[in-house]
């Protein structure tokens, strides 16, 4: 199905606002959709745009599912919660939508599964917002292969097993994207690779304006050049401690009204005090300024061919805990 802006813009309203990037006329839409088995089901060619998912703003629909997300080409960035991440056809990305998630997207080609919390005992607040797998790893290959399958079995709506597929599927992503169910299988946080220890250090630390290479060093008991080392692949640690912080405006800015002073409130807030070179470093990383990356305001209207809408909202109320 092929839609106009409008028509997708209200279509997508009880997931997300959508703010185009480029001319409405040239943002249509090819979408598909289906509910199976529980699972939520859409393939979406779609044109560079924002999309902004707030459960805070949206209370009357259900938020507690996952998105399983497949991109086959285009990409962009992301962030749930304080979690920001690269959204690419490399990997498999796995992300908690009942947090406020924001992704600014390229014209793209992809597909999305969205599995109840309760499908997959997924136990908010306690696992990872978001998780994500490279395609070209076992678990990304293995991942890849059953969701093809479901694909296919969904598409035929005659196999007897499409249900035990399904299950499959959801079973898989459990296991190989979440690990065991929270209570089977206690995590200790030493047995974490230090790299991560260290980026989940700077990323709940960003507000601090003494985050350094200091700051690391003296948290973890650990030298220099061990710390250097394990941001090597990330350019240095201050150049990952920039970026985290770019991301953190990125996201503050997208959701935020075009307001006089927001672009130079946010750049304070996370300690980028120099306004040009703050502009120069937004622009290198994002490739639009910060002015431009304030949200519109646009909301949804009307327009949205109203069986398509009818699946939409029968999932949602059919996953609202009793």
């Amino acid at each position: 199905m092929r839609l106009d802006f409008e028509q997708w813009q209200e279509l997508a309203s009880p997931f997300y606002e959508v703010h185009p990037r480029e001319p409405k006329e040239d943002s249509r839409v090819d979408i598909e959709i289906d509910e199976f088995d529980g699972l939520f089901l859409a393939k979406l060619a779609s044109p560079a745009e924002m999309l902004v998912h707030d459960p805070q703003t949206r209370k009357d629909a259900c938020h507690d599912y996952l998105l399983f997300e497949r991109f086959y080409a285009g990409g962009g960035r992301a962030e749930v919660a304080d979690v920001g991440f690269d959204v690419t056809p490399s990997r498999l990305h796995l992300i908690d939508m009942s947090q406020r998630y924001v992704s600014m997207k390229d014209r793209c080609q992809s597909r999305g599964i969205c599995i109840p919390h309760a499908a997959l005992g997924y136990a908010r607040g306690e696992e990872p917002v978001m998780t994500s797998v490279a395609l070209d790893s076992p678990k990304g290959r293995l991942l890849a292969a059953a969701h093809a399958e479901l694909v296919a079995v969904q598409a035929d709506g005659t196999a007897e097993d499409a249900a035990l597929i399904a299950q499959t599927f959801v079973g898989l992503v459990r296991q190989l994207m979440l690990g065991p169910e929270p209570g089977n299988a206690p995590v200790d946080d030493r047995d974490l690779p230090l790299t991560l220890l260290l980026q989940d250090f700077v990323a709940t630390n960003l507000h601090r304006p003494d985050l350094d290479v200091d700051t690391l060093t003296s948290a973890f008991g650990i030298s220099r050049a061990t710390l250097y080392r394990h941001f090597e692949n990330e350019g240095g640690v201050s150049r990952f401690i920039r970026n985290r912080r770019l991301d953190r405006c990125f996201f503050e800015l997208a959701g935020a009204k075009a307001e006089r002073g927001q672009v130079a409130a946010t750049a304070r807030r996370w300690h980028f005090t120099d306004a040009t070179h703050f502009n120069r470093l937004f622009r290198a990383r994002f490739s639009i300024s910060p002015s431009a990356c304030l949200s519109t305001g646009i909301r949804a209207r009307s327009g949205a061919p109203s069986d398509q809408m009818g699946i939409v909202t029968r999932w949602l109320d059919r996953i609202r805990p009793v």
